[in-house]
């Protein structure tokens, strides 16, 4: 990463195309202490300039991950591949044997064909090869947990612990097998995770934001806690921002459960940075539609309509109440984001919209609906009611799931109706859910060619348009935070961009790969992070 310029010092970015948004085009881009102050300029009249050379390539404004989570997600051992508790404990057996007596263990990408079954024996196997290693590994898509006998005593999880609203525990006789589904992986995270050091959150995050800022992505939304708990270290990003290693901005959330939890999020008001912003709260309604937890106003294979984390009253008690919290939320003004896969989840989030609207006549900040995977036409006609205020994030990768008809029936085909949200008007980021979506999907570049084939599945999933994924990638994203200054090139905005070797709408989708068009620099604030040479 190059120092950033001094101040007051100006840059000309020229002799290649560069796009200030998804359309317009211009020749040169005039950048001012981080800003573009101007373009198509006169290079003659410009005094103390710097001039960098683009060499015939492509600019574009810088993309935007608008939905990942990073700092929560680092991991000693990766169980990718893994679909059972004998190729499990095989690849734990040789981690451990290199790590000190009761060093925990996090671990990640296992699935398993029915997380219900995960039995005594199981959790024997675990403990076999893991010992007093506090253990803690969750699936592909970040929504169940095993945890081995170490972590159910650290943690004080037994056959009596309750689990939390939209969370599951499974027993076997009366007694815990260590499986914890969706909110009750919270009951082991939030203890398990404040054990690792700060170096080897720093390692693992810096490790992946390198490698977002090389695939030309310049900010992403990271959402610092799931269902399986969180991990608020902002302190860590502006350690990494002060030492000059930081290549992406990083707008953060503060995941919460309950309308208990909602205050806690003021703390971190007012202490934005240049690159470390944070960009207000994040919510879960349902449970993952991959694992058929989705909130539906129909029953899955288990007879019932999914795992939901709040209810639409008192039924629960107030905490849950998503009337309560979303009013609360208005009131603190502060942008939030809902995980919302069934159209019952949906259905409650709008209702509660709505009866803040017509108690305090408009909404406060930015409500950002996140998967709708079950979204009614109705529900859509709905969101454009609220004039810009509802907006979304998809991950067009989601379409390749796999088979979800045991759950879900023939409903399942036709997930995921982006081009529907989008033809409609509805502000729409693009994101790659990372990692819910595998390391090898969350290229720009290889999103847009499955995303422009409709996932091998055009009539189920209509293809979008390159045009309509840049604007995904870029300003679509930038609405999801609260800092509009990114997203375009356009005079005032930060100068953020990406550089291709090729025009991206000269590559048909059948020719695009992670490589192709090929990433040969990323910018921010007119200052090279990254550089392919």
């Amino acid at each position: 990463m190059e120092k950033h310029p001094k101040s007051g010092r100006k840059i000309v970015f020229t002799n290649g195309t560069i796009y200030i948004d998804s359309e317009r085009k211009v020749k040169n881009l005039l950048v001012n202490e981080g800003k573009v102050q101007a373009y198509d300029v006169n290079l003659s009249e410009i005094k103390n300039t710097t001039i960098i050379d683009l060499k015939g390539c492509f600019a574009y404004p810088g993309f935007n991950d608008s939905h990942v989570h990073i700092m929560e997600t680092f991991n000693d051992v990766k169980l990718s591949g893994c679909t059972d508790s004998d190729t499990i404990a095989e690849v734990l057996a040789c981690h451990v044997r290199d790590l000190s007596e009761e060093t925990p263990i996090i671990g990640a990408g296992f699935l398993l064909n029915n997380y219900d079954a995960w039995s005594l024996e199981d959790l024997a196997k675990i403990d076999n090869v893991t010992g007093l290693h506090p253990v803690i590994a969750y699936d592909q898509w970040g929504h169940n947990m095993f945890v081995n006998s170490a972590t159910m005593v650290k943690c004080g999880i037994t056959a009596e612990t309750p689990a939390p609203m939209g969370g599951k525990m499974i027993l076997q006789d009366g007694k815990p097998t260590g499986m914890l589904r969706e909110s009750a992986m919270s009951l082991a995270g939030n203890t398990i995770f404040p054990l690792f050091d700060d170096d080897i959150i720093i390692k693992h995050s810096k490790k992946l934001f390198d490698h977002w800022s090389s695939l030309g992505y310049t900010s992403l939304v990271d959402l610092m806690g799931g269902s399986l708990g969180r991990v608020m270290r902002p302190d860590l990003l502006r350690k990494m921002e002060k030492d000059g290693v930081l290549p992406v901005r990083v707008n953060y959330t503060y995941t919460f459960y309950h309308l208990d939890e909602v205050d806690n999020a003021v703390k971190y008001i007012g202490r934005d940075t240049d690159m470390v912003r944070f960009a207000g709260l994040k919510i879960f309604i349902d449970g993952a539609f991959a694992a058929g937890q989705a909130w539906t106003t129909w029953k899955n294979e288990m007879k019932n309509n999914g795992l939901y984390f709040v209810y639409s009253d008192d039924t629960y008690g107030k905490q849950y109440n998503i009337n309560r919290i979303v009013e609360k939320v208005n009131d603190l003004g502060l942008n939030i984001q809902y995980h919302m896969q069934g159209d019952n989840a949906i259905e409650a989030v709008l209702d509660a919209l709505d009866a803040v609207v017509e108690k305090k006549g408009q909404l406060s900040s930015r409500h950002v609906f996140v998967h709708l995977a079950f979204l009614t036409d109705e529900q859509l006609e709905r969101i454009k009611r609220f004039d810009g205020q509802v907006v979304a994030t998809v991950q067009p990768e989601l379409w390749t799931q796999g088979d979800l008809y045991k759950y879900y029936g023939d409903r399942f085909e036709s997930c995921y109706p982006i081009k529907k949200l989008m033809d409609a008007g509805v502000s729409t980021g693009i994101s790659t859910d990372f990692p819910a979506s595998q390391l090898e999907f969350c290229a720009p570049t290889t999103i847009m060619k499955l995303a422009m084939t409709g996932a091998g599945d055009p009539v189920n999933h209509p293809p979008l348009k390159m045009k309509n994924l840049i604007q995904g990638f870029t300003v679509g994203s930038a609405v999801t935070t609260p800092i509009q200054d990114t997203g375009k090139l356009d005079i005032g905005y930060r100068a953020d961009m990406v550089v291709y070797n090729k025009d991206l709408y000269s590559v048909s989708a059948e020719e695009l790969t992670a490589d192709n068009p090929k990433v040969i620099s990323t910018w921010i604030n007119g200052r090279k992070v990254y550089d392919s040479k």
